[in-house]
């Protein structure tokens, strides 16, 4: 039987004890790449300083695009994206969630994604 999964190390510009009952939730997004570095820069400014980001495939139903291919034209609804992860405190999440949507309103980007679980139950 392996041991709970202890918290520990930084959120932002916060320590957190792994014993001293510190809640935090896992954030994902999926953003346009052209959205990365303004989110980031915002998440900078927040005191978010670590993330994970990896490129994403995903599949949009709403947004067929005629895509080119060696001289053949086909239809795709799949579109390239990333995705970041981050630990945030459980009372910053609310800003922090708004910040993105932010974001996202000013660039008229309404395929951000945005979901988040409790850290203490991964």
């Amino acid at each position: 039987m392996s041991a709970p999964l202890q918290l520990g190390g930084t959120i932002g510009y916060y320590s957190m004890d792994p014993g001293g009952g510190a809640d935090a939730k896992l954030i994902t997004l999926v953003v346009p790449p052209g959205l990365f570095d303004e989110i980031k820069r915002a998440l900078g400014t927040f005191g978010v300083r670590r993330m994970v980001v990896s490129q994403v495939y995903r599949v949009d139903d709403r947004d067929n695009r005629v895509e080119s291919y060696r001289g053949r034209r086909y239809e795709s609804d799949v579109s390239t994206g990333l995705r970041i992860e981050l630990l945030a405190r459980t009372e910053d999440v609310d800003d922090l969630v708004r910040l993105i949507e932010r974001i996202g309103a000013n660039h008229r980007a309404p395929n951000i994604q945005i979901w988040m679980i409790d850290a203490r139950r991964l």
